[in-house]
């Protein structure tokens, strides 16, 4: 048997899934709104508020010691990054 702490599945799903709650919750809004361009705001500014709710996830798992929640917000911030660079390119 070995002495590491093992990679608990629940944590790891937590840490990835709630930094994308934000930009869920915008779509939704944007969607259902009835005027034609009122939900714009709200999406963009829910895409823009997921990675700071990352960074902010990052370092209450780091200075808590959570690390499998630590690895899947790791995760989700990295496909944030692909999403950002991917929309910023040519």
């Amino acid at each position: 048997m070995s002495s590491r702490d093992p990679l608990h599945l629940w944590p790891l799903t937590k840490g990835f899934v709630m930094p994308f709650i934000p930009p869920i919750l915008g779509i939704m809004y944007a969607i259902n709104t009835t005027d034609g361009l009122a939900g714009l705001p709200i999406l963009v500014l829910s895409i823009f508020v997921a990675p700071i709710i990352a960074v902010g996830f990052l370092a209450y798992e780091y200075y808590t010691g959570q690390k499998s929640m630590m690895y899947g917000t790791l995760a989700a911030l990295f496909l944030m990054s692909l999403y950002w660079i991917t929309l910023f390119s040519n």
